[in-house]
C-alpha cells in the first residue's frame, strides 16, 4: 500500500483550542499546512483505531434505520396490518421522503453542535424510536416509525460519521472513511441470517426492543474517549464551531468554503454530483427492500439466498478499502464516477446469470457496489466544497440519496403489482445506473469549464 504524508497539526490545533475555549473572535489566520513526513498503513490504524472505531459502530448501528434491516420484517409488518407490497412500498416511500426533507435542516447540526454530543443525542434519538416502532398497531403509527428511524438511522447516523471522518483528515481521507464504513458491511452482511435465525426463537416486536437497547449500550459509555482528537488527524475539524462563524479560506489551506446557496448554484451539482448520490440508493434500495422477491423470482431458498450475504460481505470489504486507497492517491474526482459500475454489472449478473451462477456472481458485484459510494462520495464533497460548511452541504447530498432509496421500493413494489417480471426490474436499474456513469463522468472532466 502506498504511504501517507504526514502533516503539522501544531497550526490548527492551536486554532481548534482557541475555538473550543470560546476566543472566537476574529481569529488568527492558519498557515498552509504543509507535509512533515510519512505514515504507513499499520501506523495510520494503530494510532487512529478510537476515532475509526467511532464511525465504524456509528455505521453499524445505522442498520436500524437501514432498508436492508426494516425488510427483514416486511412480512409481519404487511401480515400485522394487511399490506401488499405496492402499500407497504408506498407507506415506506411517503415515511422516507419525509425524513429526506427533514435532513435538509438537521443536517445543519454537523456544523454546530460538538461530535460527541451530537452522535449521543443522533443515537439516543434512533433507538427510542426503533422501540417505539416495535409497538406499531395502525398505519399512521407505521408511517410515523418508519419516518423516525429512516431520518436518525439512515440519515444521521451516516452523516455524522462520514462529516467527521472528511473534516478530521485529509490524505487519509480516503482510507478513514472507507474503513469506518465497514460498519455498514458488518451489518449488511451478519444482519439478515441474524435475524431470520432470531425471528424463529424471538416476537419480531422483541427484536425491535432488544436491538435498540443493545445498540446504545455499546457505543454511548464510549462517546467521549472515542471521538477524542489524536496526533494524526491533519484536518481541522473545528468541534462546536458556530454555522456562521467567519473564518478566512486560507485557514483551510486556501481552499473555498462554499455555501449551501452557492452547491445550489453550481452546475455540477445538478448535473453530475447529484446522481452520484441518488442512483446507487436508488438500486441498492430497491433490491434490498424487494430481496424476498428476487429470491422467489430465481428460484432460490430465501436461507440460501441470505447465506450469499458472505460473498457479499467480503467484497464489500474489499471494494471499500480498494476505493479508499484510490481516493487517496488519485482523489476522489477521478475515481467517483466509476463507482457507479458495479450497480449496472451486478443487475446484469442476476438478470442474465443461472440461479447457480448469477446469484452468487449478483452478491460478489452487489458487494462492491456498496462499499465503493459512501467514502467517495463524502470525499468528492470535501474535495470539491470545502469542510467547513460540510454539514450543510452534505446535507443536500442526503435528502437526494434518501428520497431515491424512497422511490425505489414504491416504483418496484407497483411494478411487482402489476405483474412486471425480474427483466422489467432489472432493466429499469442498468439503464438507469449506466446512464448516471457516463453523465457524471462528462461533468468531472469538464469541471473547471462549468
Amino acid at each position: 500500500m502506498p504511504a501517507i504524508r504526514r502533516f503539522d497539526l501544531a497550526a490548527c490545533q492551536r486554532h481548534a483550542i482557541m475555538l473550543n475555549c470560546g476566543m472566537t473572535t476574529n481569529p488568527s489566520p492558519l498557515p498552509p499546512i504543509t507535509p512533515t513526513g510519512f505514515i504507513g498503513n499499520r501506523e495510520f490504524v494503530l494510532t487512529e483505531w478510537r476515532f475509526l472505531l467511532f464511525g465504524l459502530l456509528m455505521a453499524f448501528w445505522s442498520s436500524l434505520g437501514q432498508t436492508f434491516f426494516i425488510s427483514l420484517f416486511s412480512g409481519q409488518i404487511r401480515a400485522a396490518l394487511d399490506l401488499s407490497h405496492g402499500d407497504f412500498g408506498t407507506y415506506y416511500a411517503l415515511a422516507t421522503t419525509a425524513s429526506a426533507i427533514s435532513l435538509i435542516w438537521l443536517g445543519k447540526l454537523a456544523d454546530m453542535m460538538r461530535l460527541e454530543k451530537l452522535a449521543i443525542f443522533i443515537l439516543g434519538s434512533l433507538c427510542v424510536a426503533a422501540i417505539l416502532f416495535s409497538q406499531i398497531s395502525s398505519l399512521w403509527m407505521l408511517v410515523g416509525g418508519l419516518y423516525f428511524l429512516r431520518m436518525f438511522g439512515q440519515g444521521m447516523m451516516t452523516h455524522v460519521y462520514t462529516t467527521a471522518m472528511a473534516r478530521r483528515y485529509v490524505v487519509t481521507r480516503g482510507r478513514a472513511i472507507s474503513i469506518a464504513q465497514l460498519g455498514h458491511t458488518l451489518s449488511e452482511s451478519i444482519g439478515p441470517a441474524s435475524i431470520v435465525a432470531l425471528q424463529a426463537i424471538f416476537d419480531w416486536r422483541s427484536l425491535w426492543i432488544g436491538l435498540p437497547l443493545i445498540a446504545f449500550l455499546t457505543l454511548a459509555p464510549f462517546l467521549r474517549l472515542l471521538t477524542q482528537r489524536t496526533r494524526l488527524q491533519d484536518g481541522e475539524g473545528l468541534d462546536g464551531l458556530g454555522a456562521n462563524q467567519p473564518i478566512p479560506d486560507h485557514a483551510y489551506g486556501g481552499q473555498k468554503q462554499w455555501r449551501r446557496n452557492e452547491v445550489l448554484r453550481d452546475p455540477a451539482f445538478w448535473l453530475g454530483f447529484i446522481w452520484l448520490a441518488a442512483v446507487p440508493s436508488f438500486v441498492l434500495t430497491g433490491l434490498l427492500f424487494h430481496q424476498i422477491y428476487l429470491a422467489e423470482a430465481k428460484g432460490v431458498a430465501l436461507s440460501t439466498w441470505t447465506a450469499s450475504y458472505v460473498l457479499y460481505a467480503v467484497f464489500a470489504v474489499i471494494g471499500s478499502l480498494t476505493i479508499g486507497q484510490l481516493i487517496d492517491r488519485f482523489s476522489a474526482r477521478r475515481v467517483a464516477a466509476h463507482t457507479l459500475l458495479p450497480n449496472t454489472l451486478a443487475c446484469l449478473a442476476l438478470w442474465l446469470g443461472s440461479a447457480e451462477i448469477g446469484v452468487p456472481l449478483f452478491f460478489i458485484l452487489f458487494g462492491l457496489a456498496i462499499g465503493m459510494p459512501h467514502a467517495t462520495n463524502a470525499a468528492l464533497v470535501a474535495e470539491v466544497y470545502g469542510t467547513r460548511y460540510m454539514g450543510e452541504i452534505k446535507a443536500l447530498f442526503m435528502p437526494v440519496g434518501v428520497f431515491a432509496s424512497a422511490l425505489s421500493p414504491m416504483l418496484m413494489g407497483w411494478m411487482i403489482d402489476a405483474g412486471l417480471g425480474l427483466d422489467a426490474l432489472l432493466g429499469m436499474h442498468i439503464a438507469l445506473a449506466f446512464g448516471a456513469q457516463i453523465m457524471a463522468m462528462l461533468v468531472l472532466h469538464f469541471r473547471k469549464a462549468l
